[in-house]
Formats: C-alpha cells, sequence, structure tokens
C-alpha cells in the first residue's frame, strides 16, 4: 500500500449503483473537500493520491462491475491509495481483503469518518468492522454534480425482506433523518441556486416509520408527506420529485399530496417485479396485481399527465410462462412510460437463492419480450404529448448529441439547442417531434 501522506489530496470518486450512492459519494467528497482534497475527475493527466470506489451488491452483475472497476481504477492509478466502501463491502468483505489492488476498506456506516480513517495509516483492510448504523448517518450536501437539481437522502435501509433481494440485508432497516435537518440541506441547496429536489431513500416512503421507537421524540409524527409539505414551503424550490417507492408505502394520504401541492411533479417510479399474484407472493412483495393496478389507475385518473417507471424482473425462479404473460398484460394496462427490465439475479443470504432456477435462455427470451413491448408502449406514451406544450427545466449539455436537455414534471425528456446559456431556467416547450428517447420542440421564453 502506498504510505500516507498528508500531502496528498488529489481524490477520484467512482460510484456504482443507486441514487443514494450518488447522494453518499457527494457527502464524502465534500467531506474531503473542507479537509483540503481536490476532486479530479475529468482532468486529464493530473496525478491522483486517492481513489474511493463506492459499490452497490443489487446483483450478480453488480458484484462483477465492482471487481471489474476496483482492477482498472488500480492500473490507471497505480500510485494512489484505493478505498473502497458501499454495500459490497457489507456481505463481501473477505473477497475484497483477498485484492491486492485494494488498500482500505470501510462500510456504509463509517462514510461519514473517511477522513478520520485516512488519516490512519494502519487503518487498512485489517480494520474493525463497523456494523450498520442504528441511526440515520450525518452525511449532508451543499451541491450536486448538476447545477439544476439535486438529490436529497431522506431515509436509509429497509423494513422489507423481499426474497430476491439483498438490500435489508446490507443496508439495515429504515432510519429517518430529522425534519429540521432535511430543510436546512434543501434551503442551502436552494441558495446554491438548485430549482429541484429528488427526496430519495432506500424504502422512501417508510419515512418516519421509525421515530417512534428512537430518540427523535420531536419528529416522530412527521411522515413522508411532511417533508413533502414542509420543502413545498421553501421559496425557490419550484419542482420536488420523489425518487423509487413502494407501493405499500404509497399510501391514500400521499397520493392525495399530489392533489395538494403543486410543486410535486407527477411522477414516480414504483417498482413491479411481476404482474402475476403467486410469484408476488413468492417474491414477498405484499400487494397484488389487482392493488398495484388500481393505485396507478387512480393517480392516472385523478392526476394530469401522471407518468409512470417500473421495474420488472424476468424469470423469477418457478415463473412460468403463463405467470410471465401476466407480467406483458399488466403492463399493457399500466402503460408505464419507462420500463427497467432485469433478469433475476441469486443473491447469496435470500431465501431465493436456494431455489431452482430458469434456463440462462428462458431468461434471456423473456428480458428480450419485456424491453420490446416496454419500447413499444413507451413509444405511444410519448407520442400522446406530440403537439403539447409543456415548461422543462435545463440542465446541461449532451456530451453524445452536443445538444442541451431538460426534463418535464412528469420526466419526459427534451432535446433543444438555445442561443445562449439557460441551465437552471425553465422553458415552455411545444413538443413538436420525437428524438431518441425524448422529444424536440419549439422554445418559448426563459425564466
Amino acid at each position: 500500500m502506498p504510505a500516507y501522506s498528508p500531502s496528498l489530496k488529489n481524490v477520484r470518486f467512482y460510484t456504482l449503483g443507486c441514487k443514494v450512492n450518488q447522494y453518499e459519494t457527494q457527502a464524502m467528497r465534500e467531506v474531503l473537500e473542507r479537509k483540503g482534497y481536490r476532486d479530479i475527475e475529468g482532468q486529464k493527466g493530473a496525478r491522483c493520491d486517492l481513489v474511493v470506489v463506492n459499490t452497490c451488491t443489487v446483483t450478480q452483475d453488480s458484484d462483477r462491475t465492482n471487481r471489474y472497476w476496483i482492477r482498472r481504477l488500480r492500473r490507471e492509478h497505480p500510485q494512489a491509495r484505493l478505498a473502497v466502501t458501499g454495500c459490497y463491502v457489507e456481505k463481501n468483505r473477505i473477497e475484497l481483503e483477498a485484492m491486492p489492488e485494494v488498500d482500505l476498506i470501510f462500510s456504509n456506516g463509517e462514510k461519514p469518518f473517511l477522513a478520520e480513517k485516512l488519516l490512519d495509516p494502519a487503518d487498512t483492510c485489517e480494520s474493525a468492522r463497523a456494523s450498520a448504523p442504528a441511526t440515520f448517518m450525518p452525511l449532508s450536501i451543499s451541491k450536486s454534480e448538476g447545477k439544476t437539481r439535486a438529490y436529497v437522502k431522506v431515509q436509509d435501509g429497509c423494513n422489507h425482506a423481499c426474497s430476491f433481494c439483498k438490500v435489508s440485508i446490507v443496508r439495515g432497516p429504515s432510519r429517518s433523518r430529522a425534519l429540521s435537518e432535511i430543510l436546512e440541506e434543501v434551503t442551502r441547496l436552494r441558495d446554491g441556486g438548485y430549482r429541484e429536489i429528488i427526496l430519495t431513500g432506500i424504502q422512501l416512503g417508510a419515512y418516519g416509520l421509525d421515530f417512534e421507537s428512537c430518540a427523535h421524540v420531536q419528529e416522530r409524527h412527521y411522515l413522508l408527506r411532511d417533508v413533502i409539505e414542509a420543502c413545498d414551503r421553501i421559496e425557490g424550490i419550484e419542482r420536488i420529485r420523489l425518487s423509487s417507492i413502494e407501493l405499500t408505502d404509497l399510501g391514500k394520504s400521499l397520493r392525495e399530496t399530489f392533489l395538494n401541492v403543486p410543486k410535486l411533479c407527477p411522477h414516480i417510479h414504483l417498482p413491479l417485479q411481476s404482474g402475476d399474484n403467486e410469484i408476488l407472493a413468492r417474491m414477498n412483495r405484499r400487494y397484488t396485481r389487482e392493488e398495484y393496478r388500481d393505485v396507478v389507475l387512480e393517480l392516472k385518473e385523478r392526476i394530469p399527465d401522471f407518468e409512470l417507471s417500473v421495474d420488472v424482473m424476468a424469470g423469477f425462479p418457478g415463473e412460468t410462462e403463463a405467470q410471465f404473460a401476466n407480467t406483458l398484460e399488466l403492463l399493457e394496462i399500466l402503460k408505464p412510460l419507462k420500463t427497467h427490465v432485469f433478469p433475476y439475479s441469486r443473491r447469496e443470504g435470500t431465501r431465493a437463492a436456494d431455489w431452482d432456477i430458469l434456463p440462462a435462455q428462458a431468461v434471456r427470451d423473456r428480458v428480450r419480450r419485456l424491453m420490446e413491448l416496454a419500447e413499444r408502449i413507451s413509444g405511444k406514451v410519448r407520442g400522446g404529448y406530440l403537439g403539447r406544450s409543456l415548461e422543462i427545466l435545463a440542465e446541461h449539455e449532451n456530451d453524445r448529441s452536443g445538444m442541451s436537455e431538460g426534463f418535464t414534471p412528469n420526466y419526459l425528456k427534451v432535446f433543444f439547442e438555445y442561443p445562449q446559456d439557460v441551465q437552471g431556467c425553465i422553458i415552455p416547450f411545444k413538443l413538436t417531434e420525437l428524438f431518441r428517447d425524448g422529444f424536440r420542440g419549439d422554445p418559448g421564453k426563459p425564466r
């Protein structure tokens, strides 16, 4: 391992996995910046003294990707100290300790203390194993990767135990952030020019349910709807968006919030996983296809321009062709704007890990059929907006197209060219052309 020196200040982060991981990387970046470190992302040729890899372990592919990037980043930065954190650490630390590329390992619960760990040159792979924290990790941010919208982590952990999923194992039970800390962060981001916030967590809708059993007595009555309503009162924040939320957490009062809070964007990512009741029960998903369908159709009926994104798993152990057909049928009814398709991935420590899996070719075939259906449905949904005028929040320039892009409140992507820098502006657009996975259109006057 390269010897530690307090003069080694150039750092590079590499983040895999979910939006919570991205938020935590930004929080760690700011922790190190306060200690004099400098992020050299995008600076070709700059010497890197520290590499931090923030890992994911949601699938077998995630595990392979973690190892690939650890080895690649070691080759790219042979003189750097290489640290690994994230969910892969929680149950696969022994594998990481056996990798010669890795100098330092720290758990999710140790992320707030990265700077302190770096100051101790003896704190290497043999360091003490920190368990998942019992309360919300003391991490916060004052900026985000873009300049227009920012993720705000309000919750960590998961109370569910889906039979295929390691998340509750590696992240622990649900833990909520104090409302006062959330509002301080949102205000700080607003002061930094951000106009949209995305509330995020591992089981976002479980926010506040743990306050009754923890020391945050003053927080015990707050739920996710209270967070939304409090953020709505912060002037300068023009959009509030929810990241992924479970159907079981999307109760009537939270659904009403979409009608009562105009800033709350009419879009939800609502994991489905399967459209068959027997498979849902074996997954331990705690809802039926009928319950899922009825909630989504209610939202579509009551909320103007409401759009849906879903996760769907192909090839769950024991899934028959008829059960798979039920999923296809339900997607035709739901008409999601975006469908994220995943093949089943065996995860050690889960109940489904010992169940017989389907032949690989059958799983690949179902993935293909799901993706073809998802593309067709998405095209129809987007086509229904042609000729409509909607506002977008202008974001960064897309590196591939050379065009700027932005999103409508219901998460339609719009590509555009403008004679001046309008990043962070809200612009009305008439959507005139389907373009890639979004639109092009005629812009109005930015504000």
